[in-house]
């Protein structure tokens, strides 16, 4: 399967998203080397309408929470070659705040095809709750249930959720304001990065790590991980 190939929305239904970003997902040459997938909420929009692919994320943002979490990165590509491909769980940038549920269903079809491009994925990131949601209507076609419990979105952080033999980490939105502002979100995300990448076998390369990580477990059940002592989530 091409990237084209998931270039199947007809119509465009959805109503609070701008259409003309609509964004193809950029599918690394070398698919069996990802093993962790990093699951934003939106693309950013553009000034002028491309549809080229953009950053899910400002790169900024990317390089400062791997960089956090003790992963000598300068750019994309840095990322990719640590196994971690980056997307979005819409593909159209969102024009308001949020997204209605009817937008994360559609783009949740998208979504799964995309994921079934990575036959050796084994973690997860959800950076957000739109990312939260979209696996989630993945989970309800593929298992018959959420992978996720409902409710209040900080009570799912911290904690490991099964969606097949592929370990799930709900996080923080990794840009933005509430990144620069809140320093503990950020350690937050910088855990969860290093759990996710830990659970698929670590990077192909070593990277320089800012604390020790955690020996490895797998479970069927949700867990708790690294987590930040004295600190709430």
């Amino acid at each position: 399967m091409l990237a084209g190939d998931l270039n199947r929305c007809i119509g465009f239904p959805c109503t609070d998203v701008d259409h003309t970003g609509y964004v193809l997902p950029s599918l690394p040459a070398r698919r069996d080397h990802i093993r962790v997938i990093m699951l934003s909420a939106a693309p950013p929009p553009a000034a002028d309408g491309s549809t080229e692919y953009r950053s899910p994320f400002a790169l900024t943002d990317v390089v400062e929470v791997f960089q956090a979490a003790g992963f000598d990165v300068l750019d994309l590509e840095d990322v990719r070659n640590l196994g971690v491909y980056v997307t979005t769980a819409i593909n159209c940038p969102k024009i308001g705040f949020g997204v209605r549920q009817e937008t994360v269903e559609t783009c949740s079809h998208f979504l799964e095809a995309e994921i079934d491009m990575f036959p050796n994925v084994k973690s997860i990131l959800l950076m957000g709750n739109t990312a939260i949601r979209a696996i989630n209507a993945v989970a309800v076609r593929k298992f018959g249930s959420p992978a996720i419990p409902t409710g209040s979105a900080y009570k799912v952080k911290g904690h490991e959720y099964p969606f097949g033999d592929i370990a799930l980490f709900p996080s923080y939105p990794a840009s933005g304001r509430n990144l620069s502002v809140e320093g503990t979100r950020q350690e937050v995300i910088a855990i969860d990065i290093r759990n996710a990448i830990e659970v698929a076998g670590g990077p192909p390369t070593r990277p320089h790590q800012t604390r020790p990580m955690r020996e490895p477990r797998h479970s069927p059940e949700p867990r708790q991980r690294e987590s930040l002592r004295g600190s709430s989530e």
